[in-house]
C-alpha cells in the first residue's frame, strides 16, 4: 500500500469530501489574481480529492495555462 493509498482511506475515514468543478473553478479564478494559478492546478491535481469532472477541468486548465 502506497502513502497515496493510505492518505486516501484516511481522508474517506475523516469524510472529507471531493472538490466539485465548481469549487476547482472558484478556486483557480481566485488564484488567478495573484498569478498563482498555475501552481495552484499542480497541486491539485498532484495531492487534491477531486472528482472526476474536477480533474479533468483542471488537467486541462493546467494543459492551457
Amino acid at each position: 500500500m502506497t502513502n497515496g493509498d493510505k492518505l486516501r482511506l484516511d481522508a474517506e475515514r475523516l469524510g472529507i469530501p471531493l472538490v466539485s468543478i465548481w469549487s476547482a473553478k472558484e478556486a483557480l479564478a481566485v488564484a488567478k489574481c495573484t498569478k498563482a494559478d498555475g501552481a495552484l492546478a499542480c497541486i491539485m491535481l498532484n495531492h487534491g480529492r477531486l472528482t472526476d469532472e474536477a480533474r479533468a477541468y483542471v488537467t486541462k486548465y493546467a494543459q492551457t495555462n
